[in-house]
């Protein structure tokens, strides 16, 4: 149930406050192993803010052998992916505690303002097809260019938003949902997998706008020429 906006003031700026923030799950909190990790929102003043819980959700590594939470992978993620000109949720606060009830995580993102998953855009025309092809292709392109991978390329996690400004025809594109990105040893199955996934569960687009996809993705896997 959502709960009552709060003042622009009232916006906590350290763990325990964005921790015992009241908020509404957006689903019930996912249980694996002997953790968990859910997601709740909450508007502050204008601005609605995403908070991504967790306890003893977590991830282990060479660097990290017993394991930390997964939101720390989430924030670095991230940061990767804005490096590279791709948009991105915008952190506001990240941090990981152990306490008694279990290794805890915390990360909050700003919401994607006027932002649409492609599953949720309903019908378009052919040209507005086209251009969400091109601009999607090219959002991926980077990122697989640098050799990330997705690991979650689905319609729900890929997100579009046409400009007010006439003269530009292509939406923005923004990745969410980066807890899973990943560099795998061999850079080209990046592309390989995401693209798979991608196209096995969209409903958007047909063959030929598919291809305006692939175009798109391979202009921005190619080298770019050195400025002038």
């Amino acid at each position: 149930m959502p709960h009552t906006p709060l003042p622009a003031s009232q916006c906590p700026d350290d763990f325990d406050g964005w921790w015992n923030l009241p908020a509404a799950w957006i689903e019930e909190p996912n249980v694996r192993r002997a953790g968990w990790s859910g997601m709740a929102t909450r508007r502050i003043g204008e601005t609605l803010y995403f908070i991504k819980k967790q306890s003893d959700h977590c991830y282990r590594s060479l660097r990290h052998p017993f394991g930390r939470p997964t939101t720390e992978r989430e924030y670095a993620n991230i940061q990767q992916l804005s490096a590279l000109g791709i948009r991105v949720p915008e952190p506001v606060f990240h941090a990981s505690r152990k306490t008694g009830e279990g290794f805890l995580g915390l990360l909050v993102t700003r919401e994607l303002v006027q932002f649409v998953a492609l599953d949720d855009l309903g019908e378009l025309a052919s040209d507005k097809k086209q251009q969400l092809a091109v601009a999607v292709g090219t959002a991926a392109g980077r990122m697989h260019r640098a050799g990330l991978q997705h690991s979650c390329f689905y319609g729900k996690h890929v997100m579009a938003r046409w400009p007010d400004d006439a003269a530009q025809n292509l939406p923005e594109i923004a990745f969410i949902d980066l807890e899973k990105l990943r560099r795998p040893p061999l850079p080209w199955r990046a592309a390989a997998h995401d693209l798979s996934q991608l196209r096995r569960h969209q409903r958007l687009w047909n063959a030929n706008e598919w291809d305006v996809l692939l175009n798109a993705h391979r202009a921005a896997l190619s080298p770019q020429p050195p400025a002038a």
